[in-house]
């Protein structure tokens, strides 16, 4: 269960780091970041449903859950830091 939670930090900041970089670049799309890790991982999620069976299936549907959560977090941090 660790491993989510790492997932979630890791997120929290690459989204954080890149969408800081960006808004200061004058660029008004800072939220790429976090609507590619999102697409990507519904699309891993989703393949993984039709493919897999059972625990990997759900394993990777919360790790879906934990880039999302992660990636809205750092969007959030990176608009409250400018």
């Amino acid at each position: 269960m660790q491993i989510f939670i790492y997932i979630t930090l890791a997120t929290i900041i690459i989204v954080t780091i890149s969408s800081t970089i960006l808004r200061r670049k004058n660029y008004r799309k800072y939220g790429i970041p976090t609507a590619f890790l999102i697409g990507v991982s519904f699309v891993i999620a989703v393949v993984s449903f039709f493919t897999l069976d059972g625990w990997e299936s759900m394993g990777f549907f919360f790790m879906f859950i934990c880039i999302t959560i992660g990636s809205l977090i750092g969007t959030g941090i990176s608009m409250f830091l400018n």
